[in-house]
């Protein structure tokens, strides 16, 4: 296979392959790679240049779909030595923020900086760029619609408070305001373990970290009552909050450890009028030990639900982050697997059946489930240290 050169504004190069190895053992799954160069930390796909077809987001630079063999840069940027960190480029989100048509990029830098926002020029060169947080902390903040106004909102830290920021509607580009909800939790920026989604079933989200979850007042601005639960040591990364056992309220599912072992997921159970969780081990925190199939790994640090098979129940992604601390953590050197954990109905719970789809890409700090061609299928895609990856059947 030959690799086609991408000749690129400041000149320069990245590696692009147009098609995909076949994995041995007659696997349905093709990995496509746009590049090995390291480019992000994270990974965000949405349409940017209007042609109706989503692109991908890689640090300073988008790839248009549906090939992607294109890639072009939106700002200034470069690949990066993996012995290091893309500090510009942890975590990206596309939507068209201001309104005008356009998707924009909003993007997150180093844990517990800057959070900017790009606004989609319509045209080639540099868009220009708008400091909307100084402060962004958390090692995976969420972009949702926390409160059910149709409007989404940015869930982190400052401060080592839990909050969220709010926009400006009118001007999208304006400092975002941060509203926090709980009391100083941490001195660092680097917490581990971070999600939303109902868990109180009253129609609202609720906020989760590693080690409990804070449920969302009735009224705007009242008080978020905040319920212990000791869920994730650690922390690990996403914390996925969806129906797993189809019986009528949300469960969780967490990484235990971002840069050790373990996953397990906690089965949503009342109690009394109470909510209480059963917890489920997936993958064991003891690195001897394994889970389905006898897999075992680390650094399982980015997370995200959808339902790859089509059957109705939703099931997840994970995989390795590759050299996140530059060879300094529990299996660093093993391979970068990306797995994907089927949803299976087992009596009234759940059996994950785990499928590593590829045993040399990973995932870095965010990982997508996400239907590039308009198939109506799933591919998994990220952007680490191994580089920027598509993975389809």
């Amino acid at each position: 296979m030959k690799p086609i050169v991408l000749i690129l504004p400041a000149g320069l190069f990245v590696l692009a392959y147009s098609a995909a190895k076949v994995p041995e053992g007659g696997s349905p799954w093709h990995k496509r790679v746009l590049t090995k160069d390291f480019l992000t930390e994270g990974l965000s796909a949405g349409d940017l240049d209007g042609d109706g077809v989503k692109d991908l987001v890689a640090g300073a630079f988008w790839f248009k779909g549906p090939d992607f063999k294109e890639g072009k840069l939106y700002r200034p940027g470069r690949a990066m030595p993996i012995n290091g960190y893309m500090e510009d480029s942890f975590l990206s989100w596309v939507e068209d923020l201001n309104g005008d048509g356009r998707n924009d990029i909003l993007m997150a830098s180093h844990p517990g900086k800057d959070m900017t926002l790009y606004i989609n020029p319509g045209k080639e060169g540099d868009w220009p760029a708008h400091r909307v947080m100084t402060e962004a902390a958390t090692e995976s903040p969420l972009w949702l619609d926390l409160d059910g106004d149709g409007k989404k909102e940015l869930v982190c830290q400052q401060g080592g408070k839990f909050g969220y920021a709010e926009v400006d509607w009118s001007d999208v580009t304006k400092p975002w305001s941060f509203i926090a909800i709980s009391e100083k939790r941490t001195d660092s920026p680097y917490t581990h373990g971070l999600g939303a989604g109902d868990l109180s079933g009253d129609g609202k989200m609720d906020i989760i970290e590693k080690q409990g979850w804070f449920e969302q007042p009735k009224e705007k601005g009242g008080t978020w009552t905040y319920h212990p639960e000791p869920f994730a040591g650690p922390g690990g990364a996403q914390m996925l909050v969806f129906d797993a056992d189809k019986d009528g309220d949300n469960d969780m599912i967490t990484s235990l450890n971002g840069h050790g072992y373990g996953l397990v997921w906690y089965e949503n159970r009342r109690k009394d009028g109470k909510v209480t969780f059963e917890r489920h081990e997936i993958l064991p925190e003891d690195p001897s030990k394994t889970g389905p199939g006898g897999l075992q790994f680390s650094q399982l640090h980015a997370l995200e639900a959808g339902d790859f098979d089509n059957d109705g129940r939703m099931d997840f992604i994970t995989g390795k982050r590759f050299w996140a601390h530059n060879g300094n953590d529990p299996g660093e050197r093993d391979p970068a697997l990306a797995v994907i954990f089927f949803n299976r109905k087992e009596g009234n719970g759940v059996k994950w059946d785990a499928e590593v789809v590829d045993d040399d890409s990973g995932v870095g700090c965010q990982v997508l489930a996400v239907d590039l061609d308009g198939d109506g299928k799933l591919e998994f895609a990220a952007g680490s240290k191994k580089g920027v990856h598509i993975i389809s059947r």
